[in-house]
């Protein structure tokens, strides 16, 4: 879409932006999960869906030759889809397996001195005050624009999920990496 806009501005042209239906029903968000934000200045926008009633599959085939056109490997719908969304937007998501979250609470948060989790790559990592996390009701569950955690991932078992999209400070973020060894995709 960042590309379209531009192209459309060089030629003179409106850009078709996909229109979006979204149905909602069930019960609202705040009678199945939970969100508090203890960190604001580092996440002032933190937006969260539950998705209900979900199956765990392959990608349609579209969409594993468009994610694998920028590099990307496929893992399974749910996850493809944030991130083809990713690199149509620009805007990062990341789904979390609602039923692995410890009271379906998320809490956005400073890291803790001694605290640890281990991230999608399988990777035990130890997290201090410099450090943004999303936290369940118990412990930290990924670090904020870096990287999910394993606890929390998104399987085949998965019913629900817990769909976050947030803007996190990119400072606090490149911060959070670098001591960690790791690096985030550029958005």
């Amino acid at each position: 879409i960042g590309i379209a806009r531009e192209v459309a501005a060089i030629l003179g042209r409106k850009v078709r932006i996909p229109k979006v239906h979204l149905v909602e029903k069930g019960d609202r968000i705040e009678k199945v999960s939970g969100l508090s934000i203890q960190s604001a200045k580092d996440c002032p926008r933190y937006i969260g869906r539950v998705i209900t009633d979900i199956q765990i599959g392959s990608s349609p085939l579209w969409l594993v030759r468009r994610l694998k056109t920028v590099g990307l490997h496929p893992i399974n719908n749910a996850v493809d889809i944030t991130n083809y969304v990713l690199w149509e937007t620009g805007q990062p998501l990341h789904a979390f397996d609602l039923d692995h979250l410890e009271g379906r609470r998320i809490a956005v948060r400073r890291g803790r001195a001694g605290e640890k989790m281990t991230t999608l790559d399988e990777t035990d990592r130890s997290l201090d005050p410099d450090i943004l996390v999303i936290a369940d009701g118990k412990e930290p569950v990924a670090l904020a624009g870096i990287m999910g955690g394993l606890d929390s991932e998104v399987t085949p078992k998965t019913e629900a999920i817990f769909l976050e999209s947030a803007w996190f400070h990119p400072g606090l973020i490149r911060r959070g990496a670098k001591p960690l060894g790791m690096r985030t995709e550029p958005t």
